[in-house]
């Protein structure tokens, strides 16, 4: 009865967490800083894997993991959206059916865009925050695609499939953004997007974190 209980009191805890995420995320005024996004994200995995699998035997556990991972995707999916075409917090701007395209906002000189950030940071126009929320939020920005995927999709367990399915996903996310006003067109954020992704895959892959991610969607 206490484990049932716990496991109930968890579910509603993470569905309160939701719609709280989704209101400060999108209630005009305020500003969801990368540090209070993570406690959000930390906070939902943490409850959703209490209501799911504290005190059920592991037997049962099988399909618990594989809707586990699913739930978690498409969290973070929606959190990916969300920083990539609406945050406020990331200078987004999401406006439909613009007329224009801003050429100066396409960048397709490989590492352009990371030489002047350092280049910027190096004459101090720029704190050491901005660079890294840059920089290195690009490279973990898909890196989570590197579980994911593999985990949820067998034939993703390949690693030409993940980098065709990574690097299409990408640029179409990159020429959305400049159709659309959200952002711009670089291919120094394909560049670190698809490295972030590719080196959390190479490092499950040749790790016993691959035997756990093969649980979750385990072939026949």
């Amino acid at each position: 009865m206490l484990k049932t209980f716990v496991r109930r009191l968890a579910a509603v805890l993470t569905a309160a967490l939701i719609c709280l995420n989704l209101f400060y995320e999108l209630a005009p005024g305020y500003i969801v800083g990368p540090e209070t996004k993570l406690a959000f994200a930390a906070g939902f995995a943490v409850l959703l894997g209490v209501s799911l699998f504290y005190g059920v035997p592991k037997s049962a556990r099988g399909t618990r993991r594989h809707d586990y991972m699913m739930l978690l995707f498409w969290y973070y999916l929606w959190v990916l959206a969300n920083v990539l075409f609406f945050d406020n917090a990331f200078g987004r701007g999401f406006h439909l059916g613009v007329d224009y395209i801003d050429y100066g906002a396409v960048n397709l000189e490989p590492l352009r865009t990371v030489k002047n950030y350092l280049i910027a940071y190096g004459y101090n126009n720029i704190s050491l925050r901005l660079v890294v929320l840059n920089l290195l939020g690009n490279l973990a920005a898909f890196a989570p695609m590197g579980v994911f995927l593999p985990a949820l999709f067998r034939w993703q367990r390949s690693i030409f499939f993940f980098t065709a399915t990574l690097t299409l996903g990408i640029t179409a996310v990159e020429v959305a953004q400049v159709y659309t006003g959200a952002g711009s067109c670089d291919v120094d954020d394909l560049i670190l997007n698809l490295a972030g992704a590719l080196a959390v895959f190479l490092i499950c892959r040749i790790t016993p974190l691959w035997k756990n991610i093969c649980r979750v969607n385990p072939r026949s």
